[in-house]
């Protein structure tokens, strides 16, 4: 016999599904990209994947990317203060270990040198641009290449198509504005599609306006190390996100992406203010300003060919800049009182350039007792890294002069490639579905205008092998292993420091490095009911190669110690976690659009050379919602409980600290969010957050944070606070 997966077929049944009764609540079952980067339906993927969509983002006031992913579980968003969110933490690795990418464009990894005037983010993405997060658990290299250690989170901004009736003629316009006390911020959106024959147009412009994310109401606010309010900053940002897309036959679509993204932010650094780092050296008159910029342009190319190579070719080319600009500024004492330098403002500029190629051919077909989606590719990026550090001299001795300073690491160029093919394949009547995956990735760096550093090249093979049955049309189990990698990034390969005194320690460059390695196990059921949907999943994550500061001797011949990064550690991260989505009128017949979420994860993971805790491991923590939706839609709202346990002691590593890392303690918090339509065209949305104003940290704020720590309170999340959305339907 043959068999013919009717796509069409799949994405009307998925959108039936479910309960009536729950009035679309849950659908129990979804179509994801990203576990194939394909289309299929949840179900048929041998692996772990979450979904926010925009409504959940919409329903929940989540104003970055944080908050849109707080609830899910294992995944979370380190990061606080001037820098903000620094990456995706994906089951207890973050930053560069998770792959991060916008609308199929890579974006640049997160450098940090460790200093707290430099920091390059790259997760500033706004949220009322998106359509859809999907979070990809455990390796995806041999899907996404290097970076993918840990997982990838695939993000897409909306489409013309998202907002508009599915054929003919159409306009959708909207605006939205909103307010938010956490920061004091409001923000304005406006939002404008449309077809016109052939051709379909978008436009989403954001404007936002506010302060610095409070703590908690609790810390003092005072000026200096004790200082338990977060230092006071004006921020504002603004987005705009432009697309276009022309059918130019049956057979040939094309696109064109613009996106601006530019954010501002200006303040003082009052918990630096009197600082004494050594006798006589005091910071003084500490400020800063800050430029976030992101501009992209993408062309697309989507030809349904139908040839015998492939059905569908998808390509695309895309130009990327990102810039992080920081002058930060403070007056120290000048000699005979000190050795400092007067008031200054030491600027530390961060810049990429990215050039991206990618083209996805998808090919489907029948044997005799099977069917199969072939799907392969190439992708090509290049990058330029340029770093711009000054120290400038207002005032003093020093005042109208300029010292150039070396950056952390030369500036380089960065090439990547990979190859890859997969396949989905259904047999036994679609009751068994095979997915098997292989990748060919090569990274080589070049650093420019020195020839102090040498070139470092690097390559990886890495596959995966998945598998579901489906033992009823409700019951299903999967399992699959996966490898990923991560190549070696400039911080790792060139990150250079030594000091001008006689003593302290010096840093080498180790262009030499290995990628660093992961092989990961899962396995999981899946049950379906008419009441709902559960998801069991425990996962096994073994790694090598990691990179790690290491120090290889006490005296380099000049009395300094000498470090650098050595492919040395090895590393066990494991757990389970468990999802499930109840339509309780079913269920219980309770009232009709009564629903109910529920999930926990559970973490554990160490240093195997040295038997030590990850710090960046998460305690177990739980979610629970409970939420109802009318029958007409016109009202509705929820109450979710989060809660996570303490972190302390052995949860902690030991090794580069002299004392115990103080404890995160464990907590729940309380969010209540609300809904009305007083009118088909208009929608308030409210939301409660902390509602009992508790006292809490976040683990990942205290990585590195000794008992004796000053203004631990500058690192609490905010108290009880409150925001308010409109948004108007034209």
């Amino acid at each position: 016999m043959t068999i013919k997966k009717n796509k069409l077929a799949l994405l009307v049944g998925l959108l039936c599904a479910g309960s009536a009764a729950a009035q679309d609540v849950y659908t129990f079952d979804e179509v994801v990209v990203s576990a194939t980067r394909s289309e299929q339906s949840i179900s048929d993927v041998a692996v772990s994947v979450d979904v926010v969509d925009s409504k959940k983002i919409e329903e929940n006031l989540a104003q970055d990317l944080e908050q849109a992913v707080a609830n899910e579980p294992g995944v979370s968003m380190p990061g606080t203060g001037r820098f903000g969110n620094s990456g995706f933490n994906i089951r207890g690795l973050s930053e560069n270990y998770v792959k991060t990418m916008v609308d199929g464009v890579e974006q640049p990894v997160s450098f940090d040198p460790g200093a707290d005037v430099m920091r390059k983010y790259n997760n500033n993405v706004e949220t009322d641009t998106l359509q859809r997060i999907e979070i990809n658990k455990g390796p995806s290299s041999s899907l996404y290449g290097s970076d993918a250690l840990a997982g990838a989170v695939i993000i897409r901004t909306k489409n013309p198509e998202d907002l508009l009736v599915p054929e003919g003629d159409d306009t959708y316009a909207s605006v939205k504005t909103g307010y938010y006390s956490a920061d004091e911020s409001y923000k304005a959106t406006a939002t404008i599609a449309n077809r016109t024959g052939d051709l379909d147009t978008l436009l989403i412009f954001t404007h936002r306006d506010g302060h610095e994310t409070k703590t908690h109401s609790s810390g003092s606010d005072i000026e200096g190390r004790e200082r338990g309010q977060a230092d006071p900053f004006d921020i504002n940002s603004d987005n705009l996100l432009l697309k276009a897309f022309y059918q130019i036959n049956d057979d040939h679509r094309v696109g064109l992406t613009g996106e601006i993204f530019n954010r501002e932010a200006d303040g003082l650094i009052s918990s630096n203010e009197g600082y004494e780092i050594m006798p006589g050296f005091v910071y003084t008159r500490n400020s800063a300003n800050d430029e976030d910029k992101r501009r992209r342009v993408t062309f697309e190319h989507d030809w349904q060919a139908n040839t015998t190579a492939f059905d569908r070719l998808k390509w695309q080319v895309t130009a990327l800049e990102s810039e992080s600009l920081h002058n930060t500024f403070d007056e120290t004492p000048e000699p005979p009182t000190s050795f400092g330098h007067g008031y200054r403002q030491r600027v530390r500029n961060g810049e990429d350039k990215s050039t991206q190629f990618d083209a996805q051919f998808d090919k489907a077909f029948d044997l005799a007792t099977s069917y199969h989606e072939i799907s392969y590719g190439v992708n090509y990026i290049t990058n330029e890294f340029n770093l711009d550090y000054r120290d400038m001299y207002l005032e003093g001795s020093k005042a109208g002069t300029q010292a150039d300073k070396a950056g952390d690491v030369p500036n380089a160029e960065s090439v990547k490639w990979g190859i890859f093919v997969q396949d989905q394949a259904f047999l036994l009547e679609e009751r068994l579905v095979l997915n098997a995956g292989l990748r060919y990735d090569s990274f080589s760096a070049e650093p420019k205008g020195t020839t102090e550093y040498a070139n470092s090249e690097s390559d990886a093979v890495t596959a995966k092998l998945g598998a579901v049955y489906h033992w009823t049309e409700r019951l299903s189990s999967y399992a699959n292993v996966s490898q990923g990698f991560k190549s070696p990034t400039l911080q790792d390969l060139y990150y250079f420091y030594e000091t001008d005194a006689a003593y302290g320690a010096v840093y080498e460059a180790n262009p030499d490095l290995k990628p660093e390695e992961s092989v990961g196990y899962e396995t999981g059921l899946r049950i379906t009911q008419d009441f709902g949907r559960f998801d069991f999943a425990v996962y096994y994550n073994d790694y090598k190669n990691f990179i790690e500061s290491t120090k290889l001797a006490d005296n380099n011949g000049e009395g300094k110690e000498l470090w650098s990064k050595q492919n040395i550690s090895k590393a066990e991260i494991y757990g389970a976690e468990f999802k499930a989505q109840l339509a309780l009128d079913v269920l219980l017949n309770a009232p009709t659009g009564m629903y109910s979420d529920f999930s926990v994860a559970y973490t554990k993971g160490k240093d195997k050379e040295n038997g030590e805790a990850l710090d960046t491991v998460s305690p177990l923590s739980a979610y629970f919602a409970l939420g109802y939706a009318n029958v007409e839609g016109t009202y509705g709202g929820k109450v979710a409980v989060k809660a996570v346990a303490g972190k302390s002691d052995s949860d902690w590593s030991n090794a580069n600290i002299d004392t115990d890392n103080v404890s995160a303690p464990g907590y729940a918090v309380t969010d209540i969010t609300a809904y009305y339509r007083p009118v088909s065209d208009l929608t308030v949305r409210a939301g409660l957050f902390n509602a009992f104003d508790k006292k809490y940290w976040e683990y990942t704020d205290l990585i590195g944070a000794e008992s004796d720590t000053e203004g631990l309170d500058r690192r609490t999340q905010s108290g009880r606070n409150w925001g308010i959305e409109a948004e108007y339907v034209f």
